[in-house]
């Protein structure tokens, strides 16, 4: 079973890896979340709140390298979505840089885009897609 929680304390973490990359993400704006594969932790997403002008921002979304080709990136980008729909936002942005080695660049911007982000004409490292055509 697969739930996605919101971090409190990210000395709680029990993935080193995880705990290091909540870390270094987490700041003023950012709130981490973590997947739980069959109660393993399985990834992390850091999103940012920029509620206050209609958009949010995905900082990161990591998944532990024995979980990825599971879904679990789709999981938490939805999830970021959803979050950023609650907080009445009407478009998310990321910057699609790989943060590991093993990731390809230009894979990493397929994936986004078969998710529906578009790269944006005035800033072409942002990634954005529209939340108002979809269902909270």
């Amino acid at each position: 079973m697969r739930k996605v929680l919101k971090i409190d304390s990210i000395d709680a973490l029990k993935s080193p890896v995880l705990c290091e990359r909540a870390k270094r993400a987490h700041g003023g704006r950012s709130q981490e979340f973590v997947i739980l594969e069959n109660g393993h932790e399985a990834g992390l997403l850091s999103y940012e709140d920029w509620s206050h002008q209609a958009v949010g921002f995905i900082y990161e979304i990591f998944v532990l390298p024995e979980f990825r080709q599971q879904s679990i990136g789709a999981i938490l980008l939805s999830y970021a979505e959803n979050h950023a729909l609650q907080l009445r936002c009407t478009h998310i942005r990321l910057k699609p840089y790989p943060l590991d080695q093993e990731t390809d660049p230009e894979r990493l911007v397929a994936w986004y885009k078969k998710n529906g982000y578009f790269q944006k004409p005035d800033e072409p490292e942002i990634m954005e897609k529209a939340l108002t055509t979809m269902q909270a």
